[in-house]
């Protein structure tokens, strides 16, 4: 006999359920697929209460193929076996995963890798979607990524030079992807949560993150550098901070895209620490604040004419309402700019007014100079590249 293949609407399992904290989550069941015998004689069909095809039931009886397959599994007990064996392995593994989130050290870290290997072939075995459970917040309503982030353990010693993440992030990220926007918030928070401007900047670079958009992607491939931005911290609690940045390719991507950005973490008030400076301890919470410092083509902009390239600053919708000063610096990159520019190409672009959530304010924005858009720009690298310097004072006004 035949078994046809299930329908592709049958009905999913059951969603991923809340973690058990008392339940046994030390190893993933390992279960063995058993294949229902195949007939080869009426007699043994009937030792299986198979349907006797000799004398086929009314056409009214067996309304479609999917429901006799269904029927078939029931009648074998293979059905809700499987669908409970799935269920068992998805509870398993979700625990494991609290575990890991729950339980970090940096030795613990290390072994991350084994255990998600582990996971993910218990869960291919039984056809349960391990990316898609790693993106639910089923968590004390966070992903897995957002604990990874927010309880991972700090170095002892300097911090990292690299941008390598951490295993039990990087790990989770690879498993978790594709990565939608729910998840991709979800770790901007925790970032934001941890005051983690190192670790945001590392996610950024990662590929699985697309902190670029598509066509900036295809722009730049591989071969290109990609989008840097350094925060230096206040001296003192009321002093300005500095952001230096920096953008590859800048006019084609402004021509091509439209616009061009990078989001940063920055800390309002900086508390006397030696602890370095990613250390969620060295700076207030209460100040954390996500920006996006971006360039772009203005289109019913105020203030603006249309094709006019502009600077913008904004704050993202988990930071507090902000009144600033601030100011973007180009300063001339080639010493022999083409002829018809500036002496001096040294401009400073003043931006002063409130920041807050997008839904409830708009961001600030300067127009650029034209020379910005010249051929050969005194404010572009040889290679095509704006370099600049965003200063920011927060105001009590």
């Amino acid at each position: 006999m035949i078994v046809p293949e299930p329908k592709p609407n049958e009905a999913p399992l059951d969603a991923p359920p809340a973690y058990d904290g008392g339940a046994s989550s030390s190893q993933v069941p390992i279960v063995e697929k058993r294949v229902p015998p195949t007939p080869t004689s009426p007699a043994s069909s009937s030792n299986l209460n198979l349907p006797n095809r000799s004398r086929a039931p009314p056409k009214s009886t067996w309304t479609s193929l999917g429901d006799d397959v269904g029927n078939l599994l029931s009648d074998l007990g293979l059905g809700s076996s499987q669908r409970r064996v799935a269920r068992e392995v998805r509870k398993t593994v979700a625990g494991l995963i609290h575990d890991l989130v729950r339980d970090q050290t940096i030795d613990s870290n290390l072994s991350c890798v084994a255990i998600l290997e582990s996971c993910s072939e218990a869960c291919a075995a039984q056809s349960v979607d391990l990316p898609a459970l790693l993106r639910q917040a089923y968590i004390e309503g966070h992903t897995p990524l957002y604990w990874a982030i927010v309880k991972r353990p700090l170095e002892e010693a300097e911090p990292p030079k690299s941008f390598e993440l951490p295993p039990l992030v990087r790990a989770l990220l690879a498993y978790s992807a594709p990565l939608d926007k729910a998840t991709i918030k979800d770790a901007q928070l925790a970032c934001l949560h941890n005051c983690d401007q190192w670790l945001y900047q590392s996610l950024r670079l990662c590929p699985d993150f697309e902190a670029l958009s598509h066509k900036d992607q295809l722009l730049l491939g591989v071969r290109v550098p990609p989008d840097t931005v350094s925060v230096g911290a206040p001296a003192r609690h009321d002093a300005p901070f500095t952001v230096d940045f920096e953008f590859p390719w800048f006019q084609k991507r402004m021509r091509v895209s439209q616009e061009v950005k990078l989001e940063f973490i920055s800390h309002g008030e900086a508390l006397e620490s030696s602890v370095h400076p990613h250390s969620i301890n060295s700076f207030s919470l209460q100040k954390a604040r996500m920006w996006t410092i971006s360039f772009f083509v203005a289109y019913n902009t105020s203030n603006l004419n249309d094709g006019q390239w502009a600077a913008r600053l904004s704050l993202s919708e988990n930071s507090p309402v902000t009144n600033i000063t601030a100011s973007y610096i180009l300063e001339e990159q080639i010493p022999d700019p083409a002829p018809g520019t500036p002496d001096s190409a040294s401009v400073s672009l003043e931006i002063n007014g409130k920041l807050g959530p997008p839904n409830q304010y708009y961001p600030l924005h300067v127009a650029l100079p034209d020379a910005v858009q010249y051929p050969r720009s005194p404010f572009l690298t040889p290679e095509g590249t704006l370099r600049g310097k965003l200063t920011v004072q927060i105001t009590n006004k």
